[in-house]
């Protein structure tokens, strides 16, 4: 039985269907959990979707932006209560500490893009691909200070396999900044390691069930991703839920700096 119970969870990317899995992992095991997402209203919507099936979770989900000034507005008009024209980044980490008086567990999953190859990217696109390396740097610099409180700190980053592999799709910027969060994971295992924080990463492949209509595969290309993946299948969000349930456990207190392939064996099919 894995020790998870009691601890808080802070995750981005948890609206979707794969972090929306890892939240009720969480949850079911008794964590505490705070959903982060580019907008306070979106947060909300996912922790509502979660309470509507299981409201017993009411209580230990809360959500927030992980950015309250990036779009200051909408979140300020989604909950004037919470958001000032001062509210900062590190603030909502705060929040979360003072709700459950722990961070034990940053789970970064930001995803979300659009696939442009070569000739199509631009600067523009460049720049929103590397937000997701920016977004999990900035994450887990802020819930240091909380982390070094804590008896079981884990850094969890979760990305595709295309920084490895290239991936299934020509997409140079999006090969290059999932490429760029597995070197980040290695150096924060090296960086924060002395301080008994475990920074580890998870490298999935096409996960059905939690892509955007842009990913929707067709019939033959989903039979050609089949013929490259040796376990016959392609993944699920309990694939990832596995892997993520284990690494943020106090049992995983000796995994750091590790890659944990989530993908069936596509990046050597």
């Amino acid at each position: 039985m894995l020790t998870l119970k009691g601890r808080t969870m802070i995750i981005t990317g948890g609206a979707g269907n794969d972090g929306t899995a890892i939240v009720k992992m969480a949850l079911e095991n008794g964590m505490n959990v705070a959903l982060m997402s580019g907008f306070h209203a979106k947060a909300q919507a996912a922790i509502a979707r979660i309470l509507e099936e299981h409201p017993e979770y009411e209580g230990r989900l809360i959500g927030f932006a992980q950015n309250p000034q990036a779009k200051l507005e909408w979140n300020m008009e989604a909950a004037p209560e919470i958001y000032t024209p001062d509210s900062k980044m590190p603030d909502v980490h705060r929040w979360i500490y003072e709700k459950f008086g722990s961070i034990d567990v940053v789970v970064n999953a930001k995803g979300g893009h659009v696939r442009y190859n070569m000739e199509e990217t631009d600067q523009t696109i460049w720049r929103h691909s590397m937000e997701v390396v920016e977004s999990a740097f900035v994450n887990v610099k802020l819930a240091l200070p909380y982390l070094k409180k804590s008896k079981a700190p884990r850094v969890i980053n979760i990305t595709t396999c295309d920084g490895r592999h290239g991936g299934w799709a020509n997409d140079p910027s999006f090969a290059a900044a999932r490429g760029g969060l597995e070197a980040l994971t290695y150096e924060m295992a090296k960086e924060l390691g002395p301080y008994g924080i475990t920074s580890n990463i998870v490298l999935i492949g096409h996960i059905e069930k939690d892509v955007p209509a842009e990913d929707t595969l067709s019939d033959e290309r989903r039979a050609d991703l089949l013929g490259r993946t040796p376990i016959g299948r392609l993944g699920e969000p309990k694939d990832v839920v596995a892997a993520v349930e284990f690494l943020a456990s106090e049992e995983a207190g000796f995994v750091n700096g590790a890659r944990i392939d989530v993908n069936g064996g596509f990046v050597v099919g």
